[in-house]
């Protein structure tokens, strides 16, 4: 152990969660490989260290929610989402963990141009903010 450097058994994860601190992992750069709505996404992620993920993993969009595709305004928040980041995007994911359901994670995701997606599709009322994960 190096001096000045306090032992500890906790995980560093584990010690944000006993603080109170959300977990996040990443970024890491993905690729979309399809839309099932306006808020979750399937991607094909690498997770450096030569582990690349082509299964691909479902992201749930962190603090949207887009309406579901039984509707029309679900139907268009698609076609948005499609229009703003098309299958083939190679984009950065923010993990936030696993979402509620399992399953699929909750995640951001940057655009090429830097930009959020999710902040994009409430700029264009295309989903509302989702709080009490």
């Amino acid at each position: 152990m190096m001096r000045g450097m306090e032992a500890s058994a906790a995980h560093p994860t584990e010690a944000m969660a006993a603080r109170g601190a959300q977990k996040m992992f990443g970024p890491y750069p993905a690729v979309v490989v399809d839309w099932h709505d306006g808020d979750t996404v399937h991607l094909n992620a690498d997770l450096g260290f030569g582990i690349h993920i082509e299964a691909p993993l479902s992201c749930r969009i962190w603090g949207i929610n887009a309406p579901e595709l039984s509707t029309d305004e679900g139907k268009a928040a698609l076609a948005y989402a499609l229009e703003i980041c098309p299958v083939g995007t190679e984009v950065t994911v923010l993990s936030h963990g696993w979402d509620k359901w399992r399953g699929r994670f909750d995640g951001q995701i940057s655009l090429p141009d830097g930009t959020d997606f999710g902040a994009r599709m409430l700029e264009a009322n295309q989903a509302v903010p989702l709080t009490g994960r």
